[in-house]
């Protein structure tokens, strides 16, 4: 009996932790409703972006590549709707070698004003809810276009947004 309950027990846990690690996927779409990797090709092709590899990761199509301006991306697309969920890129470093912004390490007299941060996130169509610093780049708290809420990384000096991540309720 003590064995039987031991065994219980240690079913349900593990149970409980597959859920939770489940739990951490940014997309939650049966696979019979998602679209087919050349629609995210074209997807990606409208916005200018050369496409290096798309493979599936979190439960998103994970699109890695470069941008219009040569810059390094990465983006994570919702299959069903092709929805971006999160997005980054990254810029040149003085070698002339692509680096992915983690932190912005931009001296405060070549920060842009918060006013010029609002602007160009509402020139974006964004409902600006909160603007504050975080790792030395500003960080954007409010709305997309679409009504989505959004986190944005931007950089100080430049106002380029180096990371764009989607809130979704799943």
């Amino acid at each position: 009996m003590k064995t039987y309950l031991f065994t219980a027990t240690i079913l349900v846990g593990m149970a409980s932790a597959g859920a939770a690690i489940a739990d951490d996927d940014l997309c939650w779409v049966p696979i019979s409703e998602w679209q087919p990797r050349s629609a995210v090709q074209e997807f990606a092709a409208e916005r200018g972006w050369t496409v290096r590899r798309i493979k599936v990761d979190d439960g998103c199509y994970e699109v890695k590549g470069r941008d219009a301006q040569g810059r390094r991306i990465e983006a994570y697309i919702d299959p069903k709707t092709l929805a971006i969920v999160e997005f980054e890129h990254g810029g040149f470093n003085n070698s002339g070698a692509v680096q992915v912004f983690e932190s912005c390490n931009v001296p405060m007299a070549n920060w842009q004003p918060r006013d010029a941060v609002k602007k160009m996130a509402e020139d974006k169509g964004w409902t600006v809810h909160r603007i504050k610093t975080d790792d030395g780049c500003y960080e954007i708290k409010g709305l997309d276009a679409d009504g989505r809420e959004i986190e944005a990384t931007v950089d100080p000096a430049t106002l380029d947004v180096y990371k764009l991540e989607f809130e979704d309720d799943h």
